[in-house]
């Protein structure tokens, strides 16, 4: 599905340039991302409430671990998949020069939403066996699926070759992908400390659980943002090398006479 030519967002960047260009996107269009994942992180987080008793701030584990593990997997294979779909379809529209509308962003990621998930369920299922058996098979694995979500929900080729052509992009870029998933990380931990040093008051109380909501929303929105960028990213490489004039045979000296 590569097209011949790279467009203006299919295009190779350096890790600031990816943060750098997420920002600006994100300052172009706020209520369009915070609205895209609230839409999903606000609803989650009040089930959660209303299940544990406790807000997104909360500190430790709930009680119930079999309940613990439950809102884990839901998160894994349900939230990030939605939101990642959200965001992917919303760069696509604005790569292409258009401005997006949030129903129709949203239909479209609807409707690929089983087929993220289930890329995404075998993914994670086999990173963690990866992580199980070794540490660095788990590490390689999660590199190399790092936009099995993304290519699941923009190129309709169904869940199994997603989870190929996702090895295929990342394949010879793992450090770039590693040093992006870090300090993107690195990130969202930053505002989740500075926000837990707010006293807000218990953590079911309302303060505390909008502003739990709200420091979801943006770690989430922007995780799924660098990852769509990171797609189109990859795609520009890809499309980079696969245009670039071949290297000339080495000459060979003539064999003397």
């Amino acid at each position: 599905m590569d097209p011949g030519q790279p467009n203006e967002i299919e295009r190779p960047r350096s890790v600031a340039q990816l943060i750098a260009e997420a920002l600006d996107m994100y300052q172009d269009h706020p209520l369009l991302f915070l609205t895209l994942a609230l839409g999903v992180i606000a609803p989650y987080q009040l089930i959660v409430l209303a299940a544990t008793g406790q807000g997104p701030l909360a500190s430790g584990t709930h009680e119930n671990v079999g309940l613990s593990y439950l809102l884990l997997l839901l998160e894994v294979i349900l939230i990030s998949p939605l939101v990642s779909a959200l965001h992917i379809h919303a760069v696509a529209v604005i790569g292409r020069g258009d401005q997006p509308r949030l129903g129709d962003v949203a239909l479209c990621a609807l409707k690929v939403l089983p087929v993220v998930v289930a890329a995404v369920i075998v993914s994670a299922f086999l990173t963690a066996l990866g992580f199980i058996a070794l540490i660095v098979p788990g590490v390689l694995l999660t590199l190399g699926w790092a936009v099995v979500a993304q290519v699941a929900a923009i190129e309709h080729e169904g869940w199994m070759p997603s989870l190929q052509r996702s090895r295929e992009l990342t394949r010879g870029h793992y450090w770039h992908i590693f040093w992006l998933l870090l300090v993107t990380g690195l990130l969202a931990g930053g505002l989740k400390l500075a926000v837990a040093v707010i006293p807000l008051g218990s953590s079911s109380g309302a303060a505390s659980v909008a502003v739990g909501i709200l420091t979801y929303t943006l770690t989430a929105s922007f995780s799924a943002l660098t990852l769509a960028l990171l797609y189109y990213d990859l795609r520009g490489r890809r499309c980079t090398n696969a245009l670039a004039p071949p290297e000339p045979p080495e000459q060979q000296p003539p064999d003397p006479d």
